[in-house]
């Protein structure tokens, strides 16, 4: 009975995952969970205006988008992709 507990709870997680795939607007815990950064972090980062986001009254929204190509910016190059940059 544990066992079929916990597929069914995995079987929601995925489905969880799969939902959030379609979303453009993220709330602040589907951003924690779409980074794996914590809610703490989250909000400092938002009130250190580090991060791109909007606030709703008291609540903040993140667009997907724009989260992906925050995560993107410093991107650490191989050591090929450096020396071919210097040539």
């Amino acid at each position: 009975m544990e066992q079929k507990i916990l597929q069914i709870e995995a079987n929601i997680e995925l489905i969880k995952t799969l939902l959030m795939g379609d979303k453009k607007v993220l709330t602040i815990e589907e951003a924690c969970s779409y980074t794996g950064y914590t809610i703490g972090y989250m909000y400092k980062l938002t009130s250190s205006q580090q991060i791109p986001h909007f606030k709703r009254g008291k609540k903040v929204f993140f667009d997907k988008d724009e989260l992906i190509a925050w995560m993107k910016q410093n991107k650490i190059q191989d050591i090929q992709t450096q020396a071919r940059s210097l040539i």
